[in-house]
């Protein structure tokens, strides 16, 4: 792990940064005739006239009119012998900042130049050094020249650098290797020491039978050569190989139409067909939806002896990103409970135009009423006392029916009400206590909803709600000023849409046991399907028939009586039944007893306790969607068909093992929140990765890597919290896609920076 340099040192870097400056600074430069005196340095010249390229080795060329200064840790500043008279070459480093000078002899390739500081890696670089550029390093001058001469011909963005001594080349090549990838060429008789000397260093060494330097003087082209090199990435020969991250959302099961009514199928199908969406979108309000319109109206004691009362409301929700199609699919869900809507404000209208008309009547007929009324209190008055042409009696009746016309003037038609989408808790209640079976709260996105609760001002909405799902209890709410609303049979179902990441966030504090009374558990219907693969628009005609059939059946259903479920099989009320009720017959009554002690099982070894939670409470919804559907086959059919029965059974536990992988899936976006964010960022990388590259905040992460806070400034899906971002890399780290490095700071204040590298071998998963 690289430290952050003490301030002695940055003070001592920069005081020997400003004396070489001002060293080389004395130091002429190379005049146009005497480098024509250089063969190689000249063809240098000649070749930037020729294709007008960028190049800096006309300010990095001095002439030396002195020997040059012996430079090091233990130099006194002694003079370098024979250096007079020779070329200087201003060598620079990673940051082309110049650090060392090197005394070349004119005209002499085989001579290596003298260079004043052996110890500090530098190099004579020909090219803009750019971070765009590709970097190369060779050994000699001349190689450099002709490397560049052939590189340039392709691309002007290239910079070749020359160590010209054999002993610093790996000294260099590591330092230069720390801004960006560089490439070196060899031949194959040195491929094995090379590759063992200089494993894991930032550099591609290109590989060939003879030297790529020999072939170029021969006129062979640079494409051509390099395409035939063995190509060896020798950052990944220090590398280990990634392990594979294949952690995603575990799978999930799908509803069939072998689990559900014909009639609920049919329907949701060809809506979900239209809408490309997967069924459970659909299924879930419709379900909710049927529920609630049952509510209270009708029960099942899934026990043979035991008072156990279930009423068959529910709390589901459908999860999905934003361009998922959740408000589309929870408005066709819903369409049958809107038609009953649009049904009940019909006959408001209707009631209301006829209340209307009874009162203008109740005017006139009053005020005749009222006239007849005095007339007969005056002739009571002052008749004889022995005379009953006109009794107290005839009185009494004559201002009753006064009175009744005015009473029936404020009984003032109501609207049935079946939803609503933004109650406040009284104004529900009061709709409760009104319309008795219970109320569905249908909210297209539930964030602002189940944010709404959080406040501890409003406790008594969320007890509102907890106590809600039971469906069979009362409760009272107390106004300010206003008195109370009593509700004496509190039935809520809640159907709405959330997004994955905004459920988390909920789901993730619930699972730390923070607020947790189980809220969340009891959304027993709330499924995150798959989207659905390539799916495309559809433009389809609606399916009348499966439309009016359901249409008709939220008709009958919300219709019946005491006496209508009778006739499908339920049993009556009496003194300790309310309502009328349904049980299981004896085979499907044995097979709900043997599942429910399994569940408790399941519950008892579950990894977290809300889990448990979460399966104990089917214990409600596999009874309740038994009888939903028990209730469909009978209207289906126009019969009674007795107890709840298997089919109806059987299709219910179906029905709860789906939903069960639905809630280990949502679970999972907090139990296993780590890896599965490790996963999306995993996936990112990839698509780098196949792509050779990506420019990002104007930088190529792939060459360069990235910063934790260039990646949450990305907002990918999931990576947007420091810590969850901050998690996934560390597993990333764990399995080998990313190393971690702490890079210091500039001497000018501030913290280390923790830069992260991407494994150069992920190309070996592709």
């Amino acid at each position: 792990m690289t430290t952050t340099p003490t301030d002695s040192q940055e003070k001592t870097h920069a005081d020997n940064m400003g004396s070489f400056i001002g060293y080389i600074a004395d130091i002429e430069n190379a005049t146009p005739e005497q480098r024509a005196q250089d063969a190689t340095i000249s063809q240098l010249d000649s070749l930037q006239d020729d294709l007008n390229l960028p190049t800096n080795h006309i300010d990095n060329t001095r002439y030396l009119h002195a020997d040059i200064s012996m430079r090091g840790a233990n130099s006194k500043g002694d003079r370098l012998p024979n250096t007079k008279g020779r070329y200087g070459l201003v060598m620079v480093n990673n940051k082309a900042e110049p650090i060392n000078i090197a005394a070349r002899t004119p005209n002499n390739d085989n001579e290596p130049p003298i260079i004043s500081d052996t110890t500090q890696p530098s190099a004579y670089a020909i090219g803009p050094m750019s971070r765009d550029s590709d970097w190369w390093l060779v050994t000699s001058l001349s190689d450099q020249v002709t490397l560049y001469a052939a590189l340039a011909m392709i691309d002007s963005k290239v910079t070749v650098f020359a160590c010209l001594n054999q002993n610093m080349f790996d000294m260099t090549l590591k330092h230069l290797s720390k801004v960006k990838t560089i490439h070196i060429i060899d031949t194959a008789q040195h491929k094995d020491a090379l590759t063992s000397r200089l494993e894991g260093v930032n550099a591609i060494a290109h590989i060939t039978i003879d030297t790529i330097i020999s072939r170029l003087n021969e006129g062979d082209l640079i494409g051509d050569l390099l395409t035939d090199a063995d190509t060896i990435d020798l950052q990944a020969l220090g590398k280990p190989k990634p392990k594979p991250i294949s952690q995603t959302l575990p799978p999930v099961k799908t509803l069939t139409s072998a689990m559900t009514p014909k009639l609920l199928w049919d329907y949701a199908s060809n809506c979900a067909e239209r809408l490309s969406v997967p069924i459970e979108y659909v299924l879930m309000p419709v379900m909710v939806s049927l529920g609630s319109l049952i509510g209270s109206k009708l029960s099942i004691y899934p026990k043979m002896y035991d008072n156990w009362e279930v009423v068959p409301n529910f709390y589901g929700a459908i999860v999905g990103n934003p361009s998922s199609k959740k408000s589309p699919s929870l408005s066709e869900g819903l369409k049958p409970l809107s038609h009953l809507v649009s049904l009940a404000k019909d006959k408001y209208n209707e009631d209301k135009l006829e209340h209307n008309t009874q009162k203008e009547l109740n005017k006139h007929m009053t005020k005749a009423a009222e006239k007849q009324l005095s007339d007969l209190a005056k002739k009571l008055a002052t008749q004889a006392d022995d005379d009953t042409e006109i009794s107290q009696e005839d009185l009494k009746a004559k201002a009753q029916e006064l009175a009744e016309a005015k009473q029936s003037d404020e009984l003032i038609p109501e609207i049935k009400r079946y939803v609503t989408d933004d109650g406040t808790i009284e104004s529900i209640g009061e709709l409760e206590s009104k319309h008795k079976n219970g109320m569905l709260v249908k909210r297209d996105e539930l964030t602002g909803w189940l944010a709404s609760l959080e406040s501890e001002s409003n406790q008594q909405a969320r007890s509102f709600y907890l106590e809600g799902f039971n469906g069979l209890g009362s409760f009272q709410v107390d106004r300010i000023g206003r008195g109370s609303v009593f509700v004496d049979t509190h039935c809520l179902s809640v159907i709405g849409g959330i997004q994955p990441d905004k459920l988390e966030y909920y789901l993730s504090k619930t699972m730390k046991g923070l607020g947790n009374d189980g809220l969340i558990q009891r959304f027993q219907l709330m499924v995150y399907p798959d989207p659905l693969p390539n799916s495309k628009e559809r433009d389809l005609p609606p399916d009348k028939q499966s439309r009016d059939a359901i249409y008709d059946l939220f008709e009958t259903i919300d219709s019946m009586q005491l006496g209508d479920f009778m006739r499908y099989g339920a049993n009556p009320i009496d003194e300790y039944h309310k309502r009328p009720y349904y049980r299981f017959n004896d085979e499907a009554y044995q097979e709900f007893m043997s599942w429910y002690d399994a569940l408790k099982l399941r519950a008892g070894d579950a990894e977290h306790s809300v889990i448990a939670e979460h399966l104990i409470k089917y214990a409600k919804t596999v009874p309740s969607l038994a009888l939903v559907f028990h209730l469909v086959d009978c209207i289906e059919h126009g019969t009674s068909l007795g107890a709840v029965n298997m089919n109806a059974l059987r299709a219910a536990l179906a029905w709860c093992e789906v939903l069960e992988s639905h809630m280990m899936r949502i679970y999972s976006t907090v139990t296993d929140s780590a890896n599965i964010k490790a996963s999306y960022l995993a996936d990112k990388i990839m698509k780098m990765v196949r792509k050779g590259t990506d420019k990002t905040d104007k930088t190529d992460w792939i060459s360069h890597g990235f910063t934790a806070r260039q990646l949450i400034r990305k907002g990918w899906k999931g990576l947007t919290d420091a810590d969850d971002v901050l998690n996934a890399l560390e597993i990333l780290v764990e399995n080998d896609w990313l190393s971690w490095q702490e890079i210091p700071s500039t001497g000018q204040g501030g913290r280390p920076t923790e830069r992260y590298s991407i494994n150069s071998r992920l190309s070996e998963l592709l």
